[in-house]
């Protein structure tokens, strides 16, 4: 009984390792290798993304009870850093202008850095930032 345990052991054993080595050669041998996606998995995915909330840290540059102001803070900011978003944010009474979308406050701070020449008053904030492709 022993010997018929080991036995049936070792063929599962070399079944396992056999099918492995199969599964290896099949994949390098394919090399045109097409992939079906249906459509409701990509529209899944995009939803996913959309309501994926991450948190991290945005500069505020402005923070004021007018609207125009802030407006104006943020065509300001808009005028010398073009490739960084700036967004307006309402919560009542004040008006808030922050900028960028930084996973860490080591990030945030050396943008900071090159910021407070032009915005003196700036300051570093934790909140939500916008989710983007590729990042860890």
């Amino acid at each position: 009984m022993l010997r018929f345990f080991f036995i049936f052991i070792s063929l599962v054993l070399f079944e396992l390792s056999y099918a492995q080595e199969l599964n290896k050669t099949d994949s390098s041998n394919n090399k045109n290798t097409s992939i079906v996606q249906d459509v409701r998995l990509v529209e899944l995915s995009e939803t996913y993304r959309s309501s994926f909330k991450l948190m991290g840290y945005r500069i505020q540059i402005f923070s004021g009870n007018k609207k125009q102001p802030a407006r104006d803070a943020r065509l300001a900011f808009v005028q010398i850093f073009n490739t960084i978003k700036a967004h307006e944010i309402y919560e009542q009474p004040y008006f808030k202008v922050r900028v960028g979308d930084f996973k860490t406050k080591i990030e945030a701070l050396k943008f900071k850095n090159e910021l407070i020449k032009h915005f003196p008053n700036c300051f570093i904030v934790r909140d939500e930032i916008d989710f983007k492709e590729g990042i860890n």
